[in-house]
């Protein structure tokens, strides 16, 4: 069986070298993917949010860029090592969710050994059938390459598929932009911090607060690690001063300071 009812390298036999091609090929576009994805899911707010003084985590970009860049390429070259598509897209699917829940479990201490053996059990088949669309893709782009190389304007095609990546790539990355609700607690954050009044502000008992109301700083927000209505946002300023707040925001009210802090 194949995907459009051809084999993956126009033959019928699948040899070694046909294979590593394919696995090549499906690293590639995999990588380009995962790159792609990296990179917008870091700058999307910086770019749609030019008013705020947004900062780049750039240790959690550190850590996703070989995460996932090269376990895209791993998941492309598993999908693609197959030339029969089924066994290529369920074994890239399985090899996509065991990777994705590993990294989920394994990096997080709050977790027994027992039960993230668990979960990785129970949740790895329905999370393997969700990545099957993304193993399709990958798999749908080596077999049109293959194509594109026996027709004429080759490389302007597969040029073309080298584009489809990087963007299907940035669009999973746009989706990890905040929420409106992280977005409004930023916000309030940072009005809090350019407000005129600065010794009416809640904040303004933070020690160290009032000597930096006019020192530029970055802010950067994240789900709150205590509250499950509240977000963290921290503001780093040039001087190397850092506020560290909690806000919490219940639908249909406005958002409120639960704790501050400052470090320098």
């Amino acid at each position: 069986m194949t995907i459009c009812g051809v084999q993956m390298d126009g033959s019928l036999n699948d040899t070694r070298h046909a294979k590593i091609t394919r696995a090549a090929w499906g690293a590639f576009y995999g990588f380009l993917m995962g790159t792609a994805f990296v990179w917008i899911a870091a700058f999307i707010d910086l770019w749609l949010h030019p008013d705020l003084p947004l900062g780049v985590n750039w240790q959690l970009f550190w850590t996703r860029l070989p995460l996932l860049a090269l376990g895209m390429a791993l998941i492309g070259a598993v999908t693609c090592w197959w030339n029969e598509a089924w066994t290529g897209l369920l074994s890239g699917a399985a090899a996509a969710a065991a990777l994705a829940l590993a990294v989920a479990l394994f990096t997080s201490n709050d977790v027994t050994a027992g039960m993230k053996f668990i979960v990785l059990v129970f949740i790895l088949i329905p999370f393997a059938a969700m990545m099957l669309p993304i193993t399709w893709v990958i798999r749908w782009m080596v077999e049109n390459h293959a194509r594109s190389l026996q027709l004429n304007w080759s490389y302007g095609r597969i040029a073309g598929l080298i584009l489809l990546a990087l963007l299907l790539g940035s669009a999973g990355g746009y989706f990890m932009k905040m929420s409106g609700r992280q977005l409004e607690v930023t916000r309030y954050i940072h009005a809090l911090l350019q407000g005129t009044n600065v010794e009416q502000s809640p904040i303004s008992k933070v020690k160290g607060m009032s000597e930096h109301a006019q020192i530029p700083y970055k802010l950067y927000s994240a789900k709150s690690a205590f509250s499950t209505e509240g977000f963290d946002v921290r503001a780093e300023f040039e001087d190397g001063y850092v506020l560290k707040c909690t806000a919490v925001l219940y639908p249909g009210r406005p958002p409120y300071l639960t704790a501050c802090s400052s470090e320098k």
